[in-house]
């Protein structure tokens, strides 16, 4: 590889190099001066570089060598005694003797099985007869796991321990997912503990000790967490260090997304209002139910049902994603997104899209915006009954009802989903026969691909930009993944911007709801 090619390389990777750096050192002039170090190491050694698509996995694993050897030079020795005597638990907590105090900080890193022997022999007073049976092992492996521990401790206790910076300045994830089957993931990410780990083990590979210095998290608390992220496979192991599975939508990878894709994002916002305008009177006069709602429901019906035939049905369909399958069977994508990394719009507009069918075929289209209030489709998600009651509603086939039937229907009234009066019950969306809805997708057809050409370029910008966000084992997905960003990029964004343009407002209860529709069979 030439210079010319490897200052490009480096050029774009820059940011990232020194996020990785600013994670590892206690301020910004240190991680300067370690992204400094990993650059020179990676000029002197490129000769090693076998070809372009090696590089960036040559650059990360000469940052980590760097990394270790800088650590390595900022160690200083400290002695202390470690007999086989050690002080009972009135003694080992004394704030003032730092022997102690180190000894205490070498406890939390231990592993599990060293950790249990150490206190049931030390702290418990149990003999190893009975920590034998305490823990189902032999006595020999109870001698060797306290031997061993004393060694692990001797050696922790004489180096210098450097908590990281998510230690005091944690990260926020939130855990994204989309496909087919139920979520099994959302809960995964709820603690703060979970979300650091995967930001800890992103672009290296560490240790449980490694981790637990990293986010300042003693073992004993988190190894639930190790062990729950790896059962799911958003967490993996190689020999004893993990590293995160999944791509993470990092601060740094949105923000210069953000200021690359403004000008496809405001188009995109523009070929909506534009045609949904130009088509409001060929729309209404196709005479579905609910054709006469107000003019705001009917904005942001249209916008949502030409943004979800554009990005994910007409552009889905074109570049053939593969969804991936997970250990359950489901196939689905999950993505983490960093907590605040959205610069240009915020959480009212992230959307949720689904639907939901009866035995018939009819079925009901989700696609909803927390700016609007209640997000509906959870209300219907898994609920088979729920669904039927509600689509038998929007056919008049009511005359079978039981009286679970009628629980449901009392229960879509007080939420606004259905209204009733003196000639029945009525749901309160749009309703479209096969043929109508067949004809609005033809009126919005040439919007439609304009918009899903759009976002596809859209996508190629994201995907350039994301391999240069992402650790190597995961670059094979960066085209997918930029796909499903497209989700915020060429749908949330946009919504955002027409709100700000004040072409949407929100919903305020009143009319036909704004991003939900049925289609009968």
């Amino acid at each position: 590889m030439d210079k010319q090619e490897l200052d490009t390389k480096i050029k774009e990777i820059a940011k990232t190099l020194l996020s990785y750096c600013s994670a590892r050192t206690s301020n910004h002039f240190e991680a300067e001066d370690l992204a400094q170090d990993i650059i020179l190491e990676v000029y002197k050694s490129s000769d090693k570089i076998r070809n372009v698509d090696a590089v960036y996995g040559f650059i990360w694993s000469v940052a980590g060598n760097v990394y270790k050897q800088w650590c390595k030079r900022r160690a200083r020795n400290k002695e202390c005694e470690l007999t086989d005597n050690i002080p009972d638990t009135a003694e080992l907590f004394e704030e003032d003797d730092s022997t102690m105090y180190l000894l205490r900080r070498e406890l939390t890193l231990l592993s599990e099985k060293y950790r249990k022997a150490v206190v049931l022999y030390y702290i418990e007073n149990k003999s190893c007869f009975e920590i034998s049976n305490h823990l189902s092992i032999s006595e020999s492996m109870v001698k060797y796991l306290l031997f061993k521990s004393r060694q692990i401790l001797k050696e922790g206790m004489n180096m210098e321990r450097n908590y990281g910076q998510q230690s005091y300045n944690p990260k926020g994830l939130s855990l994204m997912y989309w496909g087919f089957g139920t979520n099994r993931y959302y809960h995964l990410c709820d603690s703060k503990i979970s979300q650091n780990i995967l930001f800890a083990c992103y672009n290296d590979k560490l240790s449980a000790e490694q981790i637990s210095l990293e986010i300042g998290v003693s073992l004993p608390y988190m190894e639930d967490k190790l062990e729950e992220l790896c059962e799911y496979e958003l967490l993996k192991k190689d020999g004893n260090r993990y590293y995160t599975n999944i791509v993470i939508f990092t601060k740094d990878f949105a923000t210069e997304v953000n200021n690359k894709t403004t000008g496809l994002r405001e188009k995109i916002a523009d070929l909506l209002s534009d045609a949904v305008t130009k088509y409001e009177k060929d729309v209404r006069a196709l005479g579905f139910y609910g054709a006469d709602m107000n003019s705001n429901s009917f904005a942001w019906q249209m916008v949502s049902f030409v943004l979800y035939r554009a990005v994910i049905e007409i552009l889905q369909s074109k570049i053939e994603i593969v969804y991936p399958k997970d250990k359950f069977g489901d196939e689905r994508f999950v993505w983490g997104a960093e907590n605040g990394e959205h610069t240009s719009w915020t959480s009212e507009f992230y959307f949720g899209a689904s639907n939901t069918t009866n035995n018939d075929g009819d079925y009901v289209q989700f696609m909803d915006f927390p700016i609007n209030g209640e997000m509906v489709h959870h209300y219907y998600f898994n609920q088979k009954n729920v669904a039927n009651v509600f689509l038998d509603i929007a056919k008049g086939n009511t005359g079978h009802f039981s009286d679970n039937d009628k629980a449901a229907a009392a229960d879509m009234v007080r939420k606004g989903y259905v209204f009733s009066n003196d000639d029945g019950l009525f749901v309160n969306i749009p309703v479209f026969t096969t043929e109508q809805y067949d004809a609005l997708k033809g009126i919005f057809a040439d919007t439609a691909s304009q918009i899903a050409d759009e976002a596809e370029k859209l996508m190629d910008t994201v995907t350039k930009i994301l391999k240069n966000h992402v650790p190597v084992h995961l670059k094979k997905s960066a085209k997918d993944m930029a796909y499903l960003r497209l989700f915020e990029d060429a749908i949330s964004a946009p919504v955002a911007i027409l709100y700000g343009r004040k072409y949407l407002l929100p919903y305020n209860a009143n009319g036909i709801l704004p991003t939900t529709f049925a289609i009968l069979k």
